[in-house]
């Protein structure tokens, strides 16, 4: 086989693309691939597929291709410009690469897969290419994947905060309970976020959806109450933010009784507020002892604790009666324990209890969701952060949200 034809099979060319001549740079390590187009060919529209377009002009251009026994292979070509009698001039995207990319569908393909197996500053190294480069690789990947995807069986979502760098800059993430996918992020954690979610699912979309987890953030809820058919008794709220909430409530409880233990010189609880917010089966072995004998001492970060600890009972319940009695149960001894935090935490978890109870209904966490925010810390290291939030963005679909990213 000739190296011409081997080129024309590799880059799929048909009529009227052929290549036309092969160059090779040995001192430059580069080979030059001509593709040139037979004259007089006509084209279809590729905005309203018209047959049978005249070429107006054609520009020249070069495609960084996949290397050839460690050469470095471009593609060179003019590309066609059309007239089309309904969409007027428009540019002809050629059989080997996007319209507007700089790199040849096989390349893309194969700058997809490092990326998603490494950092980007490695796939750089990689390839041969610059970040820039592989950012805007990503985010054509992105913009295909969204294009592809099916979200016709989406039934159940969680819905989560995360922060991006320092200050009150953060994105709203939407998971797929059932697939532990990202569906969706959005610029800040607002009512009108979340809205443009519901907006792109589409009435239909909306009226498929049966749970929904989440916090406690007001503006989630108006969200949702807008968007979702009985939306409250279709929220669950999720028993991972509760937990973290009593967790606060119980170092506040711990850090004031420390303050006051230390202005009497006794330095009990110093070095301890990891172990409060351990579960006692997660605590680590060196800790053990030093904690046991905390918890035999009358302090008030031991209630504080204790009502902590007992709250996980409730989770264990069948059925929803039983649990609603637990609770009143837990909120009397809570609300009645003479701990600021700890009376502050249950009268707010009291307020949005019927939809906590809806666990009972539909059993459903964002335990995807934290497992996916870990997975999203690991990006931002390994990107050593993004330069904006539409990066960072970018980022969480490529890697987290199971989109089909490779060109065709």
């Amino acid at each position: 086989m000739r190296d011409i034809d081997l080129y024309s099979r590799l880059l799929l060319l048909e009529e009227p693309w052929f290549v036309d001549e092969i160059e090779m740079d040995e001192q430059g390590g580069e080979i030059h691939v001509m593709v040139e187009m037979r004259g007089g060919a006509k084209l279809a529209c590729p905005e309203c597929g018209q047959a049978d377009c005249a070429v107006k002009d054609r520009r020249p251009r070069a495609w960084r291709h996949l290397d050839t026994c460690q050469f470095k292979t471009l593609i060179h070509g003019l590309v066609p410009r059309i007239e089309c009698p309904t969409c007027g001039v428009k540019t002809v995207e050629p059989p080997w690469a996007h319209k507007h990319s700089r790199f040849t569908l096989l390349f893309e393909r194969l700058a997809v897969m490092a990326l998603q197996e490494m950092s980007v500053k490695g796939s750089c190294r990689l390839l041969g290419i610059t970040w820039d480069e592989a950012d805007t690789i990503m985010a054509r990947a992105v913009e295909r994947g969204l294009a592809r995807r099916d979200l016709s069986g989406l039934r159940r979502i969680g819905i989560d905060e995360k922060s991006v760098g320092k200050g009150q800059n953060y994105v709203t993430i939407v998971h797929d309970l059932d697939t532990s996918k990202v569906v969706w992020v959005g610029v800040d954690r607002t009512q009108e976020t979340l809205d443009r979610f519901f907006e792109t699912l589409g009435p239909e979309g909306c009226a498929r959806i049966e749970c929904l987890a989440m916090d406690m953030w007001e503006p989630y809820r108006a969200s949702c109450r807008r968007w979702i058919a009985d939306a409250d008794n279709k929220t669950v709220l999720d028993r991972f933010h509760l937990d973290k909430h009593l967790n606060e409530a119980v170092n506040d409880v711990r850090k004031a009784e420390h303050r006051a233990l230390k202005e009497q010189g006794i330095e009990l609880l110093k070095g301890s507020r990891y172990d409060w917010l351990y579960r006692p089966e997660n605590l680590p072995p060196e800790s053990e002892a030093r904690f046991n004998e905390l918890r035999q001492y009358d302090l008030q970060t031991v209630r504080a604790w204790a009502i902590k600890e007992n709250f996980r009972h409730f989770w264990t319940y069948v059925y929803e009666a039983n649990a609603r009695k637990f609770f009143d149960q837990w909120h009397f001894w809570a609300t009645h324990s003479r701990l600021k935090p700890i009376i502050a935490a249950a009268k707010r978890m009291k307020k949005h209890l019927e939809r906590i109870i809806t666990y009972f209904r539909h059993r459903v966490t964002n335990a995807t969701a934290e497992g996916t925010n870990n997975k999203i810390e690991s990006v931002k290291r390994k990107a050593y952060g993004f330069r904006n939030r539409e990066r960072f963005i970018n980022a969480i679909y490529f890697h987290c949200a199971g989109l089909q990213l490779c060109p065709p």
